[in-house]
């Protein structure tokens, strides 16, 4: 199946983020992840957090009125604008960036925490594996990184197999689906890759850091068919190494 122009992340990515930050789950001013806010209390007063796949900027604002200091990286031009944008109007500094997670433009050691929510999983696997080496590098030594991932015991899992079966989504490699199809809707993220994990990849993908807690965060799904829901991990740099 021919490659369309969505097929490039950034483009991807692009034509999400330029119908605004008026997403009423991933917007500017949407209510933040449930795990963020429970992180969030463990980190040290005035930490300097980086936001991985910032979006347009919904978990800067939210940790920046939690008076901590943020930064945030993104592929997409118009997602950092945004983003820009929604901390002016509240008063808040942003040290923003565009660029792949893969290649972050920080300096080694500078940061007490990260996170990447519905984000990192948008790679192939050897990707995520350079993005978390190089979340590692920009955290300082016991820096802690909240991260997470979609699990293969769920529902969306096993009908991506069926997809898969039906010629209709391409595994390009274990586990990780892309749906090539030139006719999806502008705001579906499913021309990305999603990689999904079982227990043993995800301690595999996460052996650089120690593993404070890793949990399945399932729910079953309103019809009934099967459970939904992710991996979440809350993991720190180590202080030697």
């Amino acid at each position: 199946m021919p490659n369309t122009p969505k097929s490039d992340e950034r483009i991807g990515w692009e034509l999400i983020w330029r119908h605004g930050n008026g997403h009423p789950r991933y917007g500017s001013y949407a209510a933040p992840d449930a795990a963020v806010t429970d992180w969030a209390t463990a980190l040290p007063k005035e930490s300097f957090v980086l936001d991985l796949g910032c979006g347009v900027g919904r978990h800067v604002v939210y940790l920046s009125g939690r008076g901590f200091r943020v930064a945030g990286v993104d592929i997409s031009p118009s997602g950092i604008r945004l983003t820009r944008e929604a901390c002016a109007d509240r008063g808040i500094s942003f040290e923003g960036q565009v660029s792949d997670m893969t290649m972050l433009p920080w300096a080694d050691s500078i940061f007490d925490a990260a996170l990447s929510i519905s984000t990192i999983h948008h790679h192939e696997r050897e990707m995520i594996i350079r993005t978390l080496g190089q979340i590692r590098r920009v955290l300082k030594p016991g820096g802690l990184l909240l991260v997470d991932f979609p699990c293969t015991n769920t529902l969306d899992y096993r009908l991506l197999r069926e997809r898969v079966a039906a010629g209709e989504i391409s595994e390009i490699e274990p586990n990780t689906f892309v749906d090539q199809r030139p006719d999806l809707d502008e705001m579906d993220d499913d021309f990305l890759p999603h990689h999904y994990c079982d227990e043993d990849d995800l301690r595999d993908l996460l052996r650089p850091f120690e593993i404070i807690q890793l949990w399945a965060a399932l729910r079953q799904s309103q019809d009934g068919a099967g459970m939904r829901g992710k991996w979440i991990a809350s993991v720190r740099r180590p202080m030697s190494g």
